[in-house]
């Protein structure tokens, strides 16, 4: 195992990074490390390091944030210390002047962290109903609501306990937790995180063995993305870690592993989030499979699928677009044969499901055409379709479903259902038909109010996610949209494409919002559909631009006077990186990477011949 350890760390060079911008985590783990201003037991805020465990976050009082946090920093001689970090994916490094620290994960509910020359204080704001007790084995045991128990095990040095019983809140007051280094000038401190019940170990592993298992997986995980432009390396390994921490074990409702939007600040996970996880992993059939599938467990009776989930809620207040059939097809573009029948067999039954709630239960009027019934299912909360009200009718939507047949065809095809192939393939063809001859106004694509009709115009970028479908269009259709693709007045940039068309606030221009969403979707069609240097180019600019920082929900087009960074626009609160956009990148990059070496085709030529491509 260490040899083949050693020749994957010599394909690259070891990822270092700042907590600030990713936490320090292990894959499967539901517990983080980063680095925030945070209360001591002056009552007084400092930077400190923070332990989470990550439960529901929709809100951000100061309650719920307190409910999550473990705080702790470097001392000596009951003095805080300056300290410098190191991180890497399989310890973090704490340098202080007297002395150092470093911890690592052992498993996914442990943290272990050892130390020397200096010692460590943990701080926990305690509320009503919460308690604290120092065991006779010599552990502390910490249990909070919505958090759960935390155990302190003390492998070496002295572990000093301070919290009273406050009769009034029938609870616990704060927790102040000291470990101090023993006659030999070093301390070890084990953390347990769970539900109930944390059960000291009559014996721990040496930290080495903990810190070899976590880089073994890490670059196995890294493994399953594929090659990006070298200039885009490092960060291909910070993004493929991201994800990596946010992809948790199941736990309570949880019926399967799935990922995190971020960590340690916003701990619930999305359902059409995945799909853009499975169609991101192009070197692992199986992985990518399982996370196709792995919000499926929650799916109702009816095939939809709930809009985010964790451990103990699950939240249908609006579903989200079925992004499933795109990133369906080009998993099968990119990794062929390797999806095996039984990979078909797995993802049929639930997608076809998926399929049958969106053009059942969502097309109330009963005209073939699936709606949205609230504007927050589109993905694009804010969207100028819903203006005019809901249940709509949209280009998106409709092309998400022709989609979503097609794939669900090709699955069947694959497992030897001839007839259900032809029938999947017919009612594709005939939602297609639908978006052609009634949501085509000559120019563009409009959206309608469902039961009435009545037309909805927009300029939004969404109005032209029909471009994803790229050959399937007609190519007169597929050059209108086009011409106004590619004006600069109106969604083209060097980046990709804005949102909507350019925008004044008095007298001064606005910058476009280039949305990674909109990339993903449309540039690898264009590919496909014979717009190889447009696309080329545009995917470059996206991921270019995307690295001047860190990767977000999108980029700004440019900077304007007064305002913050340039990428600092629906990224993870502190500018973080989270781990949708993170594997938007890892897809982009990698399409960058494959086409990189392939000749432009002429202009509006398209691909063609493999029955398996992903625009056929």
């Amino acid at each position: 195992m260490r040899k083949k350890l050693q020749r994957q760390l010599e394909q690259h060079a070891e990822l270092h990074f700042d907590i600030a911008t990713v936490a320090f985590g292990r894959g499967l783990s539901h517990l983080s490390v980063t680095e925030e201003l945070a209360p001591t037991e002056t009552g007084a805020e400092r930077k400190q390091l923070t332990l989470y465990r990550g439960v529901r976050t929709y809100g951000k009082t100061e309650d719920i944030v307190r409910k999550r946090r473990i705080a702790f920093r470097p001392m000596y001689d009951q003095r805080s210390l300056a300290y410098r970090l190191d991180a890497t994916p399989d310890m973090l490094r704490v340098k202080t002047e007297f002395g150092e620290a470093y911890a690592v994960f052992d498993g996914t509910d442990i943290l272990r962290i050892k130390g020397s020359g200096i010692s460590l204080r943990f701080f926990i704001k305690m509320g009503p109903r919460e308690g604290a007790v120092y065991r006779s084995d010599g552990c502390c045991q910490v249990n909070q609501l919505m958090t759960g128990e935390f155990l302190f095990v003390p492998v070496k040095g002295k572990l000093d306990f301070e919290a009273e019983w406050i009769w009034e809140r029938r609870g616990e007051s704060d927790v102040l937790i000291d470990i101090e280094p023993g006659a030999d000038g070093e301390f070890e401190i084990v953390l347990h995180s769970a539900e109930h019940g944390a059960v000291k170990k009559t014996a721990y592993r040496p930290l080495e063995e903990c810190r070899e298992e976590a880089r073994a997986d890490y670059e196995k995980w890294y493994a399953m993305y594929p090659r990006v432009p070298g200039r885009f390396e490092n960060l291909k390994q910070l993004c493929a870690y991201t994800v990596w921490i946010c992809h948790v074990e199941p736990k309570g409702l949880m019926g399967a592993p799935a990922v995190l939007f971020s960590k340690p600040t916003a701990s619930g996970m999305f359902s059409w989030h995945q799909a853009y996880h499975a169609m991101s992993i192009t070197n692992d059939a199986d992985a990518s499979v399982e996370m196709m599938l792995n919000f499926f467990p929650s799916q109702d009776a009816f095939g939809e699928l709930p809009d985010i989930h964790d451990d103990k809620y699950n939240n249908i207040l609006a579903t989200k677009p079925p992004f499933h059939g795109y990133s369906l097809l080009y998993m099968l573009d990119h990794m062929g044969g390797a999806v095996t029948e039984a990979h078909c067999r797995r993802m049929y039954e639930p997608l076809s499901k998926l399929y049958g709630f969106w053009t059942s239960l969502r097309d109330t009027d009963n005209d073939g055409v699936p709606q949205y019934n609230h504007g927050c299912e589109s993905g694009i909360d804010n969207s100028d379709m819903f203006r005019k009200g809901v249940p709509a009718e949209t280009p998106d939507i409709i092309a998400y479903i022709i989609l979503l047949a097609e794939g669900l065809s090709k699955l069947a095809a694959r497992i030897g259902m001839a007839d259900a192939a032809a029938a999947w393939r017919e009612k594709s063809d005939r939602l297609l038909e639908k978006l052609l001859t009634e949501f085509w106004n000559g120019k563009r694509f409009v959206a309608r109010l469902s039961t009435t009709h009545e037309i909805v115009e927009t300029l939004e970028l969404e109005a032209y996610m029909p471009v994803m479908l790229g050959n399937r269009l007609p190519r007169h259709i597929l050059d209108a949209m086009l011409d106004d693709l590619t004006d600069p007045e109106k969604y083209f940039t060097p980046f990709g494409f804005r949102s909507g068309p350019k925008t004044t606030l008095d007298g001064k221009p606005m910058p476009g919002f280039i949305g990674g969403f909109a990339q993903v979707k449309m540039l690898p069609a264009l590919w496909y559909a014979g717009e190889r240097e447009l696309a080329r180019s545009l995917i470059a600019g996206y991921c270019e631009k995307s690295a001047e920082r860190v990767p977000g929900f999108g980029i700004l087009e440019f900077k304007p006077e007064g305002m913050p960074d340039v990428n600092d626009f629906f990224n993870t609160p502190g500018g973080g990186l989270n781990s949708l956009a993170a594997a938007m990148f890892l897809c982009l990059a990698g399409f960058l990477e494959e086409i990189a070496v392939k000749p432009a085709a002429a202009p509006h030529e398209a691909t063609g011949g493999n029955p398996n491509d992903f625009i056929n």
